[in-house]
């Protein structure tokens, strides 16, 4: 027989959503059980970038300072075609406390998340797997299982289902996951590299048959990514490949849940909402639901969560996936982009406060609470 226990609020997945999220009410005074199927974290990751807003929303938990301190400021990002620089974003012009985009992987900031949760008493439940969930409107009660086979039934009141684009939370919900697939594989390395590229900056080159971004992301490793076969083959002049730390590739989607909450289920990060990493805002966005969750849950709001969230999480998932159209290189739209670039070039200055805000998680606000 399976044991039975019962739990204030369980999280499921122990991404940056799920980790945020648990931090986030433990800093409030709430308990929550945080699980995670996989026995170990992943050391690399594809997301790297935090931007300010996430700085700002983490701040108080010990984990912005800690951020702060490890992760590099990147203030510029380089716009290139045919070995022309077509334009230079200067990020730092941007009026916020915390004017860069911190180049900080994803996993490390797992790994701090994980950390200061500890710190605050909280733990992370390995091997445990989410098995199935039976909403009763006012109570959740869910099944899960642990790495030794004994299986678990808990009764909860809140349930956030943080574990992924493959959410089981979702689908045992039945909530449809709107979107499409990109038709376009994606390469990833993060190779060692000697180049004359500002090493400070990011930089997107547009091809002809797609594009790539370059970014160090420490010492003299940095991120290749592109939408192009044999990609460290098209490294700029002047660059020269090394030792390859990692490599992937990977396909790419637009999706987002119909609902992010369901009688006392409710959705956050990858298992509400996917897209290109086009703008950094992946797990930037995750921690924002987290946020929010977090915030909601302490005033007893979280009916309001819905509404809070989707709109604001859809708005910026088109923007990207309008984003995604230009590195494509096949499209009609994007070979348009490529012709006209060097000619719309000077202008693009006048767009630069809107694109920095954009970048930089800055363009919408966070409402988690009424005045808030």
């Amino acid at each position: 027989m399976p044991v039975k226990s019962k739990e204030p609020c369980v999280i499921v997945g122990a991404g940056p959503t799920g980790l945020a999220a648990a931090l986030l009410l433990a800093k409030r005074g709430t308990k929550s059980r945080i699980v995670e199927k996989r026995l170990e974290p992943s050391a690399h990751s594809k997301a790297f970038g935090v931007n300010p807003r996430t700085l700002e929303l983490l701040e108080g938990t010990g984990v912005t300072e800690r951020l702060l301190e490890h992760g590099r400021r990147m203030q510029a990002l380089n716009l290139w075609r045919k070995g022309d620089r077509l334009f230079h974003l200067d990020l730092s012009k941007v009026r916020h406390r915390f004017p860069f985009m911190l180049i900080y992987s994803q996993a490390k900031t797992e790994a701090l998340l994980a950390e200061t949760l500890t710190d605050l008493g909280g733990e992370v439940e390995r091997g445990v797997e989410f098995l199935s969930l039976n909403d009763e409107q006012t109570r959740c009660l869910s099944r899960l299982r642990h790495a030794n086979g004994r299986e678990e039934e808990i009764t909860t009141s809140v349930i956030l289902g943080a574990d992924g684009p493959s959410s089981t939370v979702r689908k045992t919900l039945d909530i449809p996951f709107d979107g499409s697939d990109y038709d376009n594989d994606w390469y990833l390395y993060d190779v060692e590299l000697e180049t004359s590229l500002n090493a400070d900056e990011a930089h997107v080159f547009l091809l002809n048959d797609g594009a790539m971004f370059m970014v160090r992301i420490e010492d003299n490793v940095w991120r290749v990514l592109g939408n192009v076969s044999e990609l460290l083959g098209r490294l700029p002049r002047g660059s020269s490949p090394g030792n390859v730390v990692w490599e992937s590739d990977f396909n790419i989607a637009h999706r987002i849940a119909q609902r992010f909450q369901q009688g006392c289920a409710y959705l956050g990060g990858d298992a509400a909402h996917i897209h290109s990493g086009l703008g950094a805002r992946g797990m930037n966005l995750g921690i924002e639901d987290a946020y929010v969750f977090a915030e909601l849950t302490a005033v007893d709001q979280l009916s309001r969560y819905h509404d809070l969230r989707h709109g604001t999480d859809y708005r910026v998932l088109r923007q990207v996936q309008r984003m995604t159209e230009v590195p494509k290189g096949k499209s009609a739209f994007s070979q348009v982009v490529r012709r006209v670039a060097p000619l719309i070039a000077p202008f693009l200055p006048l767009g630069a406060s809107k694109m920095r805000k954009w970048i930089l998680g800055l363009e919408h606000e966070v409402i988690a609470t009424n005045g808030s």
